[in-house]
């Protein structure tokens, strides 16, 4: 069983925005603090800093305040990766790395990008300290099975769909990623729409010791969490788990029942519990990326002592 002990995050980044509903990344990044190693929370914790105004909740989300408008853009293909073999409405949810992942340019390839880069003790402190919160988010993205799905823009294009109110709803806004990203993850914590900072720093730090405890008495091993990064094959493995759901699961009776169904009833009931296991896994998943990380970082530091 991985140790569990806390990081410090630093402060002058900005203060998070919502995706997996902002608390779900939030409450990924709390889970996967229960399970850092020493070495994990010393290496990190050195690299991000300590400032009891931004936690590692709040780095977890961090990521979503940089990908639109002047900050950093070109970040925005980073959070997912869209198969385009993807066919839900025929059972057909596939990944291919080589095919779906063009120019490195999708989650995957940026969770390898920035582990290197944050391995690189040679590279500026500031891309380091960033590469750290990129891969603290995107552990919760890739879990998200609309993070890793080609069909309609991993379901934001499966519009309108209905949230409790009677279908179809042809005025309505909401999509199918929004209803993965954020309503069933709220109905599920008895949360409104509409909450503070607080209360969703409140709710994920509540949901993260709810989740812990069960995983205390049912265990992990199951989760098959891995660190290798010398290649695509752990972080594939995770975004190809997550697409299956997507036939399973998010569309497995086809986007025309989808658009015809209130989703807060018995699509809802049926989905609950998934999105939780998946930021379940993704905290202890994450954890493990993350310590394995911190192990080379502290075998390196041994060899230039030497």
């Amino acid at each position: 069983m991985l140790k569990s002990l806390s990081l410090a995050l630093l402060a002058a980044a900005p203060a998070p925005a919502l995706a997996w509903d902002g608390f779900g990344h939030q409450t990924v990044g709390y889970i996967a603090q229960k399970y850092f190693t020493s070495e994990a929370n010393a290496t990190l914790g050195a690299i991000i800093g300590l400032n009891s105004n931004f936690d590692i909740g709040d780095a977890a989300a961090w990521a979503d305040t940089v990908r639109d408008g002047a900050n950093l853009p070109w970040s925005k293909n980073w959070h997912f990766i869209n198969p385009k073999g993807d066919d839900p409405n025929n059972h057909v949810c596939t990944v291919n790395y080589t095919i779906d992942c063009p120019g490195s340019n999708c989650i995957i390839a940026a969770i390898m990008n920035q582990t290197n880069i944050l391995l690189d003790t040679t590279r500026p402190f500031i891309t380091r300290r960033n590469a750290t919160m990129w891969l603290l988010h995107f552990f919760g993205d890739l879990h998200q099975p609309m993070h890793t799905s080609g069909f309609k823009l991993g379901g934001n294009s499966v519009r309108p769909v209905c949230w409790d109110g009677p279908a179809p709803c042809p005025g309505g806004t909401r999509n199918l990623h929004a209803i993965w990203d954020s309503a069933i993850p709220r109905k599920w914590r008895g949360m409104p729409e509409e909450t503070t900072p607080a209360e969703d720093k409140a709710a994920a730090v509540a949901w993260a010791a709810e989740i812990y405890a069960k995983q205390q008495v049912d265990g992990v091993d199951g989760y098959g969490a891995c660190a290798d990064f010398h290649g695509p094959n752990c972080v594939l493995g995770y975004a190809a788990e997550s697409n299956r759901l997507v036939c399973t699961n998010a569309l497995k009776d086809g986007e025309a029942w989808v658009l015809s169904h209130d989703l807060s009833k018995e699509y809802y009931d049926e989905n609950a519990k998934v999105v939780e296991d998946r930021v379940a896994k993704a905290g202890v998943r994450l954890a493990a990326w993350m310590n394995g990380i911190a192990r080379v970082l502290v075998a390196k530091g041994r060899e230039e002592d030497l």
